[in-house]
């Protein structure tokens, strides 16, 4: 009864990108393919390439867990893995632009989670505002996806106003905040505890963690069906 209660007052969803709207494996899989087959007749340079991939998600592991403060997160995480890898920053960007930008992107619609478009399409039918709260930019994966249009708003952790990683619930505070509406009105959605539902705990917000064999039935469940908005 009380879950029902706060789901009656529920304005707004809140998702994670990587992970909760698409799955993650089968892109990285047919990314490392891809990285195979273009290194085949140089595998020094397929295997410096995966290095540089491997410390910079280590970098964002790690600067998840710090405390300082950063005014360039990705000059920031970049630098840290040139550090670690002993690779040149120049480098590690080009492998990031390709390798973590651009290839994954045909992949994408492919991996989407299941349920996804109708469970945004009931919420838009439901009246609920929608929002991305992503650690890399996702613009452009949302475009890939096909779900762009649903979203009323998108943050990630290197805008201006942000500069943190999850669990810092300072991009959730910001998506509140573009949203206008209150932590107690919104339900973020994630595919990590140590990370999304941490951060929903610390910015006030309910939040629903997904395995990756859920679709979204949970989520569908909690919407407030009664306040559908007719056409």
């Amino acid at each position: 009864m009380r879950e029902a209660l706060v789901m009656d007052s529920l304005k707004a969803l809140i998702f994670d990108l990587d992970g909760t709207l698409y799955h993650q494996g089968p892109v990285r899989r047919a990314v490392l393919m891809h990285i195979l087959r273009d290194h085949a007749a140089r595998p020094i340079e397929g295997i410096r390439t995966l290095v540089a991939l491997r410390v910079f998600r280590q970098a964002q592991e790690q600067l998840r867990s710090g405390t300082q403060s950063a005014s360039d997160l990705s000059r920031l995480q970049i630098d840290w893995a040139a550090r670690r890898s002993g690779m040149g920053k120049e480098r590690i960007q080009r492998s990031l632009a390709r390798w973590m930008v651009q290839e994954p992107l045909p992949f994408l619609a492919a991996s989407r989670r299941s349920g996804t478009v109708e469970l945004l399409q009931l919420a838009q039918d439901c009246g609920l505002q929608l929002g991305v709260l992503s650690d890399y930019p996702a613009e452009q994966k949302l475009i890939s996806l096909g779900i762009r249009k649903y979203f009323d708003v998108v943050v990630a952790a290197q805008d201006r106003e942000v500069q943190r990683f999850k669990p810092d619930p300072a991009g959730l505070l910001v998506a509140l905040s573009r949203l206008r509406v209150c932590a107690s009105d919104v339900l973020y959605i994630g595919d990590r505890a140590d990370v999304d539902g941490l951060a929903a705990s610390r910015a006030g917000v309910r939040s629903i963690i997904l395995n990756r064999r859920e679709n979204f039935d949970r989520v569908a469940a909690l919407l407030p069906a009664h306040q559908v908005v007719h056409s």
